[in-house]
């Protein structure tokens, strides 16, 4: 199964990142190139967090020792070995990544099976909520969270996949791509999209909206827990 983990644009080149897709915690990184590799996030040496360490050109360095690994995740470069050619066994463990509809990808299934989404989607944010996704996905069917300067307003949920929603709505005239991402200690993440471009009002308006949606989605969830 593919899970969105990010904006593509909020990773650029030479930067790495930290994502978790169903609990498999990940090191996800842009070469200085642009190449882009998601891996088990921990280093082969020690089990340092990758995500913790630095990209040297097309080559992701551990802060621990300064392992440096290459792009197919094998190592090849030991600080205090300069000299040493290490073995072709070091390696940390891969998993397939790509980039579709200006969004980052991660499959840590044996498949490389491209997501079907519409390459035509403006990025809006990602917007971390500290509740599960099924409270999200509540509040959304309610349409409370549409409430805008007093007003309601009008809104419908056009799509409504596992892990994809769209919410149609008609001022603005806009459709809103939620794409869930569940993360452990009952929280997730959406990373949210808007099809075609809109002004700078329209993506204003629809940052309100998530916000509101933020704040009744996690209300929710500390009522019913308490």
């Amino acid at each position: 199964t593919n899970v969105a983990i990010g904006l593509s644009q909020n990773l650029p080149n030479g930067r790495v990142m930290r994502a978790i897709v169903h609990e498999q915690d990940l090191v996800v990184w842009r070469s200085k190139s642009g190449v882009l590799s998601a891996w088990d996030n921990r280093c082969p040496h020690r089990g340092m967090r990758l995500s913790h360490g630095f990209v040297r050109g097309e080559a992701l360095a551990c802060v621990y020792h300064g392992w440096h690994y290459d792009k197919k995740a094998t190592c090849r470069y030991i600080p205090a070995h300069p000299e040493l050619e290490p073995p072709e066994t070091i390696k940390a463990q891969q998993f397939n990544s790509m980039e579709k509809g200006g969004l980052i990808w991660v499959n840590i299934d044996d498949n490389s099976i491209e997501p079907s989404i519409d390459e035509n989607l403006t990025p809006l944010r990602s917007i971390s909520l500290s509740c599960p996704k099924k409270n999200v996905q509540t509040v959304i069917r309610s349409t409370d969270f549409t409430m805008f300067d007093g007003e309601q307003i009008n809104c419908e949920i056009a799509e409504q996949n596992k892990e994809h929603w769209v919410i149609s709505f008609k001022t603005p005239e806009a459709s809103l791509h939620l794409f869930f991402q569940e993360l452990p200690n009952h929280s997730c993440t959406i990373h949210t999209m808007l099809d075609g471009e809109h002004s700078a009002q329209t993506k204003k308006h629809m940052s309100h909206v998530l916000e509101n949606l933020r704040r009744m989605a996690e209300k929710q969830y500390e009522v019913a827990a308490s």
